[in-house]
């Protein structure tokens, strides 16, 4: 089958797309010619799009590959590339992933399992999202109409439950529902195809945490389809704790070469530099017999001028702004900003000492305020008003 159409979301003009489904293996002989019989009778009724099959096996000693090779001669979708030793689920579909798109020309891959935990039937309804041009295609099970099985114990399902969510949060994730499924379908044009594979920062399971957060960092267009996740109950506690601690050391390793969270721990550095100008000075300005409010002003303006210097050379970098005429009209408009930042905490603290009738909880409630609402606000406005990023 030839790509004929291109596709345009204002003609109504869809792509045939070539959808390679990838199914890394070890040891799953029975479940393979279960599943290649299945597929035989999904993949030709799935309309537009030509949809192959590409199974990775690691070298299993229960013939998995043979049975592969079998069905090959009979169904021309089916492919097999196979592999010396067992290296792990990240690096089979890494393989995979790059066999697909050099060799078999992919415009989409496919992450799918070996063992009918992902439901074959469920195939078409993720491709067909392709129709309405999205690059990134979730199956999902935290969404409505998605569900894990009923027949995990209750620690089992808060693990999974409570780890995706941790997920989500600490990847700063927060569009994404499901961000530790392993059913989905990526565009390989200006994606996959970019994405270099020696940086994978797992060999295992959590190599979908790397590449999800890849893939919707790179601003791929997000579709999450809801899917019923079925039950394997063999090595699940084991399993599920190495995924655990291996989900936690990539989050880790992705989050520290991340630049907005680079950029967000140098805005803090600088945040707490200021904080340390407006006491130091403070206190200073009040040993030397200055007024109360000649001291609390001229340490505030000091505090504002350090954080303006420090978040415009180092900050915020590469949007640096210069020329006396820009400089003076950004750090006026820094410090009406920062003036939000000073009537929020001081808004939040008469506030505080008007319900609870007392003000002996300030030294709780004013660092609260800081961290979570006014250092909130000054970021946003420094990246919305300040340091605003040019369109191209």
């Amino acid at each position: 089958m030839t790509n004929i159409y291109d596709f345009d979301t204002n003609l109504g003009i869809v792509k045939v797309m070539k959808v390679v489904i990838i199914i890394p293996t070890y040891n799953e002989h029975d479940n393979t010619e279960k599943m290649i019989r299945t597929l035989a009778e999904i993949i030709p009724k799935i309309p537009m799009h030509q949809v192959e099959v590409l199974y990775v096996d690691d070298n299993s000693p229960d013939g998995t590959a043979e049975v592969v090779k079998s069905a090959m001669g009979k169904y021309s979708w089916l492919h097999l590339l196979e592999g010396g030793k067992k290296l792990g689920l990240g690096l089979a579909y890494a393989r995979g992933m790059q066999f697909a798109m050099k060799e078999l020309k992919a415009d989409y891959l496919m992450e799918f399992d070996a063992d009918f935990q992902h439901p074959p039937k469920d195939i078409p309804r993720l491709i067909a999202e392709i129709d309405d041009g999205y690059d990134f295609i979730l199956g999902s099970r935290y969404i409505k109409g998605g569900s894990i099985p009923k027949e995990w114990g209750l620690n089992r399902k808060f693990l999974s439950v409570g780890g995706n969510l941790f997920a989500r949060i600490t990847l700063l994730l927060p569009q994404v529902h499901d961000v530790t499924g392993g059913f989905k379908l990526s565009r390989v044009k200006g994606f996959m195809d970019e994405f270099d594979f020696s940086t994978l920062l797992s060999k295992q399971f959590a190599y979908k945490i790397h590449l999800l957060a890849y893939m919707v960092n790179k601003g791929a267009k997000v579709k999450e389809v809801p899917f019923q996740f079925i039950n394997r109950s063999a090595g699940e506690s084991k399993i599920l704790k190495n995924e655990m601690r291996e989900t936690l050391r990539v989050i880790f390793l992705y989050q520290i070469k991340n630049p907005k969270i680079i950029r967000f721990i140098k805005f803090g550095t600088v945040g707490f530099i200021g904080y340390v100008v407006n006491a130091s000075t403070l206190y200073l300005f009040t040993k030397l017999g200055w007024s109360s409010a000649a001291s609390w002003g001229v340490s505030t303006e000091l505090a504002i001028i350090s954080n303006f210097t420090w978040n415009n050379l180092w900050t915020f970098k590469d949007q640096q702004i210069s020329g006396i005429s820009k400089l003076v009209s950004k750090f006026i408009q820094f410090n009406i900003t920062s003036m939000g930042g000073l009537l929020i905490q001081t808004g939040v603290g008469v506030l505080t000492d008007w319900l609870l009738k007392t003000s002996q909880y300030r030294q709780i409630v004013l660092p609260l305020t800081v961290v979570f609402l006014v250092l909130p606000y000054n970021y946003l406005m420094y990246n919305l008003v300040i340091w605003k990023k040019k369109k191209n």
